[in-house]
């Protein structure tokens, strides 16, 4: 059987252009992890005057309760896709020309499929901060969603257990598309005043909205050694969600990145998910230096990075190629006991001239 994906506009125009191959990456990555041997393969076609990506589904395998649900949820959780429909029969075109039935142009017969609702909050969570550098809100949720599945986690997605870690938290961004999924995150920068601005960010977005929330900030102190700050947000949608405990926590510590085993449990995060700097408007910092590329950072941070990660869990690590090679960074995760995954999937695109961005998958055994 078939489906007809219809790609979401994107407002990256460039991003836009090189959607419905992401998509197909993503969408088979997912699947492959989610429900192997249900995809039989993606293609682009156009039906309509309208471009599809089309997915062509085992029979069988569409057949199962599970499947269907695998496929709903991987279309719902991905960035790139507006709508889906199933194929179910075809039907002549209109033509003024008249021609043998079974020469005859036709058009596909669409059902749409209904998809699960995976945003808790209005579009402005993710839309309201602007700022130079910002990272593309669809890749951000491209990354979640890849890291997930690559932990094997796609059922604590669904349900809002996943563990979330940003250890290069910056703004926020990826912490608002985990807050949209109903997750609670964990986010950790060293840059005070772009943790300042997004606690401001997030409080007054709160507060808007009308959201049942508390908030805290206290030194973080170690074995009497001051290591920085922690923010502290509770949140949730009405007084009834938060009576039930139902509602949602985030964590941001500004701190060093590099030492956040001190300060988080071992084991803590299911998923760490990086938007690395790209050595182009931001250096990676390493204490007092400056680096053009992130493998100074890794390979200083890694070593906490793994601890604090669980089991089984997965790293989705957005990079630059022109700063980080791809086998570089192949190399430097696995010195650090990481398996590389996900390598026969294309996710590397242009951004612009000085960045061409790729996306570094990894688990640990």
């Amino acid at each position: 059987m078939r489906i007809n994906v219809l790609i979401a506009p994107s407002t990256n125009r460039v991003y836009g252009l090189d959607a419905p191959r992401l998509a197909a990456a993503e969408l088979a990555f997912v699947l492959n992890e989610s429900s192997p041997g249900a995809l039989i393969g993606t293609s682009g076609v156009r039906e309509a005057g309208l471009e599809f990506l089309a997915l062509d589904i085992d029979e069988e395998a569409w057949e199962r309760e599970e499947t269907q649900r695998a496929l709903g949820y991987a279309l719902a959780f991905s960035p790139h896709v507006f709508a889906a429909f199933e194929e179910v029969g075809r039907m002549p075109a209109p033509t003024e020309e008249r021609s043998y039935v079974d020469e005859s142009p036709t058009l596909p017969l669409l059902q749409p499929i209904p998809l699960p609702e995976v945003d808790l909050y209005p579009s402005t969570l993710l839309s309201t901060l602007k700022y130079q550098g910002k990272t593309n809100e669809q890749f951000t949720a491209l990354l979640l969603h890849l890291a997930a599945h690559a932990a094997g986690r796609g059922e604590a997605l669904r349900d809002g257990s996943l563990r979330v870690l940003d250890p290069v938290a910056g703004r926020g961004t990826t912490l608002n598309q985990a807050l949209m999924w109903g997750l609670s995150p964990v986010g950790v920068d060293l840059d005070k005043k772009d943790a300042e601005l997004y606690r401001a960010f997030l409080t007054a977005w709160m507060r808007e909205n009308k959201l049942k929330h508390t908030t805290s900030e206290t030194k973080l102190t170690i074995n009497k050694k001051a290591l920085g700050k922690h923010f502290h947000a509770e949140l949730a949608r009405s007084k009834s969600e938060q009576r039930e405990g139902r509602g949602q926590i985030l964590e941001l510590y500004t701190a060093d990145s590099t030492g956040i085993d001190v300060f988080l449990r071992a084991r803590s995060a299911d998923v760490i998910v990086a938007d690395l700097p790209y050595g182009v408007q931001h250096g990676a910092k390493v204490g007092a230096h400056l680096s053009r590329s992130p493998l100074d950072l890794l390979r200083n941070a890694l070593p906490a990075w793994t601890r604090v990660l669980a089991r089984g869990g997965a790293m989705a690590l957005a990079h630059n190629r022109h700063t980080t090679p791809a086998e570089d960074m192949r190399a430097i995760l696995e010195e650090h006991g990481l398996v590389t995954i996900g390598e026969e999937m294309s996710f590397r695109h242009r951004v612009d001239a000085s960045i061409d961005r790729d996306i570094a998958l990894a688990r640990k055994a």
